[in-house]
């Protein structure tokens, strides 16, 4: 990856193991560039991790939106340019770009954080932390990441079901499932459940809790017109993980 700060920029070049047997970008490593040049561009504008670890605090991704026109392949050059839209009492709303080589748009996407505490992961109120009105007047996005309903509990009998692992690889900085690889869960069960090779043209997720090491997650695939539902579930608590919605229809 290059930044180019000049056109505020993320420079990526896609390598073979971030592509499926088709060459396509897989959504899980589009969701890494996507949240790595968040990451970047909060250090620039004074809240990296260098700086929320020390008070200490952290960025929580909630949900999220993707809506691509082209899928990129392997050795392509995408950029991607993203800016924060501001907050909304403890919601930050960030969006992106997603250009080619030749720096037209081929996806947009649309995101909501929160900053928690390091330590418990309770969100934090953005003005209790210095320095961070620099956020306040942004302007707001007409992009919306659309919050998700989880399948009832009584309608996933029956339904299709794929078992996951919190395993040692999952685990991210923030002791916890990282959340790519709930995006990666949801292909899997995706491409399981609908019989395509039509590339996911769109794609939303809302995160609900944490997933730690060691935990066993069930996933239940609902059909919804063009769309499939995937909901992540922890199998010994019962506890509602994401729910991710998925679509060729772009």
């Amino acid at each position: 990856m290059q930044y180019l700060p000049k056109e505020n920029l993320f420079r990526f070049t896609i390598i073979g193991p971030e592509t499926d047997i088709y060459d396509r970008l897989h959504y899980h490593a589009l969701f890494a560039m996507l949240q790595e040049a968040a990451c970047l561009d909060a250090d620039h504008n004074g809240f990296g991790a260098d700086v929320m670890d020390k008070i200490p605090a952290c960025w929580l991704l909630l949900r999220m939106k993707v809506v691509m026109d082209r899928i990129p392949k392997w050795k392509d050059v995408i950029y991607i340019k993203t800016w924060s839209c501001g907050f909304e009492k403890v919601l930050f709303n960030r969006d992106f770009d997603i250009l080619d080589e030749n720096m037209q748009r081929i996806g947009q996407a649309t995101s909501v954080w929160v900053i928690a505490h390091k330590g418990d992961h309770r969100p934090m109120r953005p003005m209790s932390i210095p320095g961070m009105s620099v956020y306040e007047s942004k302007e707001k996005s007409e992009r919306k990441a659309e919050k998700l309903f989880p399948i009832r509990e009584e309608e996933r009998e029956g339904l299709s079901k794929m078992t996951r692992f919190a395993d040692y690889s999952d685990i991210d900085r923030n002791m916890h499932v990282n959340n790519t690889r709930y995006i990666a869960w949801s292909a899997d069960a995706y491409y399981a459940s609908v019989p395509t090779d039509t590339p996911i043209k769109e794609l939303s997720i809302c995160y609900a809790s944490e997933v730690h090491p060691g935990e066993e997650v069930h996933l239940y695939s609902v059909k919804k017109g063009d769309n499939v539902q995937v909901d992540g579930i922890e199998a010994g608590t019962g506890r509602h993980v994401f729910s991710t919605e998925l679509s060729a229809q772009g």
